[in-house]
């Protein structure tokens, strides 16, 4: 015989589970973008090396670090002048691209990544160095990953949850200037970092879908 009250609960768990699972899938997409291939932009002037062209950028906060990871369209480490700069806005953003049609594309803060592995960065408000610890990237094939301690770029007015963040890869052989840029992701305007509060959604949400099924 069928008990329909356990059964009615047991569905509005998985209700519930699956509606919170379905947030957090949207807040993590909200830090996830893909990028069209072989998009350089018009200005570049560099050597159109597979590696300097974004295929996909993520970026998560965990309560302690930014983790940032980036695939590129060919092998990182095989094109010796490729630079990665990741740009942050923390809230009090005015560097921008507007002299390349780019005006949404802002930043506060830049933390750099060679096609060695080599970490750097400044910031722009405080004009001084960022110091990435040790083995804080690492480079696999045509994918990279970096882990940024929150204490590395303290707010500038924005929490968190609330910062933007966007990649454009270099050829660092040629002048400084805009034509190193080689590409942007995103594109037109910068990336908001998801808040951490959608894992623990789900979490909650499965754990309502377990008590459900146990009252069953």
């Amino acid at each position: 015989m069928v008990d329909h009250k356990n059964a009615h609960m047991w569905l509005s768990g998985l209700t519930l589970a699956l509606f919170l699972g379905s947030s957090a899938v949207t807040g993590a997409k909200a830090g996830a973008i893909t990028d069209p291939a072989n998009d350089f932009i018009p200005t570049f002037a560099g050597t159109p090396d597979g590696s300097l062209d974004v295929l996909s950028l993520s970026a998560t906060f965990d309560g302690a670090a930014f983790h940032v990871s980036a695939t590129e369209n060919g092998d990182i480490a095989s094109f010796a002048s490729g630079l990665f700069v990741i740009g942050f806005n923390r809230g009090a953003a005015t560097a921008n691209f507007a002299a390349i049609g780019l005006p949404g594309v802002v930043f506060d803060a830049v933390i750099t990544l060679t096609s060695g592995g080599v970490t750097g960065g400044r910031d722009l408000v405080a004009n001084q160095a960022i110091v990435l610890p040790a083995g804080a990237a690492t480079i696999t094939g045509n994918t990279f990953d970096i882990t940024i301690p929150l204490s590395a770029l303290p707010s500038e007015g924005f929490t968190p949850s609330q910062y933007e963040v966007n990649l454009w890869p270099r050829d660092s052989s040629i002048a400084a200037g805009a034509t190193q840029i080689a590409d942007f992701a995103p594109n037109t305007n910068d990336l908001v970092v998801p808040e951490p509060v959608s894992l623990s959604l789900f979490a909650t949400g499965l754990l309502g879908l377990g008590l459900a099924r146990r009252r069953a």
